[in-house]
């Protein structure tokens, strides 16, 4: 019976000390999300949100969404797709831009090419960018699309 007693005590004990543990951390982030949100504020003048999806849906189905990305103010598409992927790129002096050669490992191959589009508010539809996307400054809110696709073009 002393054994039972002890043991329940322990066991107590040991939940009262991973709840104590458990509030500690909670309070931790708390205050970190926090301190963070007050950044974000201080900086909200220099920073805009932007929304960037990467569209695999031609090589395995899969579409990821990076909503409300911050970005600097005055960002390109290529610096802002950086920030949310592994962007492999090559600077072309003839064009003066720069052509996106693989994203999170994907490279082009054969007639497959990563292609960008913007969102159009007013006309509800997808429209294809007429710059490199180092060359695209996005605006605050915007949404934009790289696809994993065969040109339209070819």
């Amino acid at each position: 019976m002393e054994l039972q007693k002890r043991s329940l005590i322990i066991l107590c004990l040991g939940w009262l000390a991973s709840l104590a543990l458990a509030s500690f951390v909670a309070g931790y982030y708390y205050m970190e999300f926090q301190n963070l949100t007050g950044l974000l504020e201080k900086y909200e003048n220099v920073i805009m949100r932007v929304n960037i999806c990467i569209d695999y849906r031609e090589l395995n189905e899969t579409v990821v969404w990076y909503n409300d990305t911050i970005v600097p103010l005055g960002c390109n598409l290529l610096q802002a797709t950086e920030t949310v992927a592994l962007v492999n790129s090559t600077y072309s002096p003839a064009q003066q831009a720069s052509f996106v050669d693989a994203i999170n490992g994907v490279s082009n191959h054969g007639a497959y090419f990563w292609m960008w589009q913007h969102w159009n508010d007013l006309q509800e539809k997808w429209e294809y960018g007429d710059v490199g996307a180092d060359r695209y400054r996005l605006t605050n809110s915007e949404t934009v699309r790289w696809r994993y696709e065969i040109p339209s073009y070819t």
